[in-house]
């Protein structure tokens, strides 16, 4: 490009300085004879500056040897298209260098036009689209589910070893098979209108549960993931589809669910039910089976803790309470209590379990009631069956300890014993049926000189004993004089009268560290005394006992 251009090159150097890449003109001996206005904003050097010197300070040090060679062969005849790095100072740039030699009409290279591009862009994107690429790769090849790419008629055209595995089969032996090939027969139609609402650009993706047929004949339970992948104008391109192997859940679902049955049928032949509390929420919810026994066969839905709350006994409230469970506190109880339902009170044996969240934090409880009246009607049968004198029905001596043991300690008690006069005569004269008429009559008359808060016990034969809880001197005085008083009064029974006497000890056992079953065995002694004395003197005596 020769220093004094002709008419026109103005308007081309205009035109030069406009593009965005560097333009330049190499002489034989590689010093610039033109440099357009790009130089002066990669390079920050003005372009009369560079006219003139040296292609070697222009470039720099750290770029020559790169392109020295390029410029060579270029002077030799041969266009170069190369990309290479510049370096500028501290920064560099992606950059694609064109050296076009210059050659006149005998065939003699006289320079070298050239044009540096920046491609760092290109580059970029060039560079993230194989990393993208590549990442899809690892994903595709390690992803622990299934991946296939089909086309618009469902034949893979790729899968990944998971997908394989699952079926019994290998990479090779799945890509180009229609997908159809490896469904179950019953479920091949399960999804079909789906699929080609994706094809018609109808939707966008699916999911669908079905089954495909291992290698081996066996059914094999799919999760599917159907994605289209469209161009810009939005036309199918491919199908992504992602396959997860629920064959265990559903097996397990399956497990559950008969599990479930069969405790529900188990439900149903008890008395009872099933029950939950959201900690979270405190919402209460019961089985169907539990809000029937409750409310009735046509209750709707089920009842609300509060609501359930009511339907307990207000004595056994607070010990039917779930707030320890609700606070953490403790992770399970089991508790008795009455209930009112539509069959009238029951009493129910409730068990509770709280369940925890991984960081240990209440998350639900559940429990179970059952109807446990009849066993508990049972049990205090066999309770009163124990303690209870069965001609009587005052207390044994069994069931006179255990109303003993039950006595708090430093409680003072008023121990009386009893033991009748002539019983044995009538015994022998009338018989025993006569005789038991007798001690029938000795508890009924018992009965009505004492609290119900008192205790009565016939010990054996004709000896009997009454416990006074929280009396005082003045009580057992007034007691054990009502009691003779009941004794004295003749029995009439069957055309006979007979007369009815008893001797009578008292003693006050008062409240001491001592348990009421140690310090009774003490009083009963002094007691019994007291009454063989007043046999012999026919008076009633008192005896305090420390």
């Amino acid at each position: 490009m020769p220093e004094r251009a002709p008419d026109g090159l103005p308007c081309a150097r205009a035109m030069l300085d406009l593009l965005p890449g560097l333009v330049a003109y190499f002489d034989r001996d590689l010093r610039y004879r033109y440099a357009n206005a790009t130089y002066a904003a990669w390079r920050g050097i003005a372009p009369e500056r560079i006219v003139g010197r040296h292609c070697r300070e222009i470039v720099g040090e750290g770029n020559y040897p790169t392109v020295v060679p390029k410029l060579r062969a270029a002077l030799d005849g041969t266009p170069v298209t190369y990309e290479y790095t510049l370096f500028d100072g501290g920064n560099a740039r992606r950059v694609q260098g064109s050296y076009v030699p210059d050659i006149d009409a005998a065939g003699v290279v006289r320079g070298i036009v050239v044009l540096v591009t920046d491609i760092s862009v290109r580059k970029d994107l060039e560079d993230k689209i194989v990393e993208n690429e590549q990442m899809f790769n690892d994903a595709f090849e390690h992803a622990p589910i299934g991946i296939a790419v089909a086309d618009r008629q469902g034949r893979m055209e790729r899968v990944n070893a998971a997908f394989a595995t699952m079926l019994g089969l290998s990479v090779d032996a799945l890509a180009g098979r229609d997908f159809s090939s490896i469904t179950h027969p019953d479920d091949r139609a399960a999804g079909d209108a789906l699929w080609r609402d994706v094809i018609a650009g109808a939707r966008d993706d699916y999911r669908l549960e079905k089954r495909y047929v291992h290698r081996s004949g066996t059914p094999v339970h799919v999760a599917l993931a159907v994605s289209a992948v469209r161009s810009a104008s939005g036309d199918l391109v491919r199908l992504i589809v992602q396959i997860e192997d629920i064959t265990e859940r559903r097996r397990a679902d399956h497990a559950l669910q008969e599990i479930n049955a069969r405790l529900t049928l188990a439900m149903e032949a008890v008395r009872g039910g099933f029950w939950h509390i959201d900690v979270e929420s405190q919402k209460f919810e019961t089985s169907p089976s539990f809000t029937r026994f409750v409310k009735g066969p046509d209750a709707p839905g089920s009842i609300d803790l509060d609501a359930y709350g009511e339907y307990i006994a207000p004595a056994n409230r607070d010990a039917a309470s779930v707030q320890s469970l609700l606070d953490g506190e403790i992770d399970e109880a089991s508790v008795e209590y009455e209930l009112s339902t539509i069959n009238g009170p029951r009493w129910m044996r409730c068990d509770r379990k709280l369940l925890r969240a991984t960081d240990g934090s209440p998350l639900r409880i559940v429990g179970v009631t059952i109807d446990i009246s009849e066993d508990r009607e049972r049990q205090l049968r066999a309770v009163n069956a124990a303690e209870t004198d069965p001609l009587t029905g005052l207390l044994n001596r069994r069931g006179l300890e255990q109303r003993l043991a039950q006595t708090a300690t430093g409680v003072s008690i008023g121990v009386i014993a009893i033991d009748l006069d002539r019983f044995k005569a009538i015994n022998d004269r009338f018989g025993h049926s006569v005789g038991d008429t007798v001690l029938v009559e000795v508890a009924r008359r018992l009965h009505d000189v004492v609290r119900t808060s008192d205790h009565l016990a016939r010990l054996g034969g004709d000896e009997f004993a009454v416990l006074l809880p929280d009396a005082d001197d003045a009580r057992l005085a007034v007691v054990a004089d009502r009691i003779d008083r009941a004794l004295g009064q003749r029995l009439t029974s069957n055309g006979l009268s007979l007369p009815i006497s008893g001797s009578v000890g008292a003693v006050l056992m008062t409240g001491s560290t001592s348990s009421p079953v140690q310090s009774f065995a003490i009083a009963w002694r002094q007691a019994d005394a007291a009454l063989y004395a007043a046999k012999r003197s026919r008076k009633l005596q008192h005896i305090r006992i420390a």
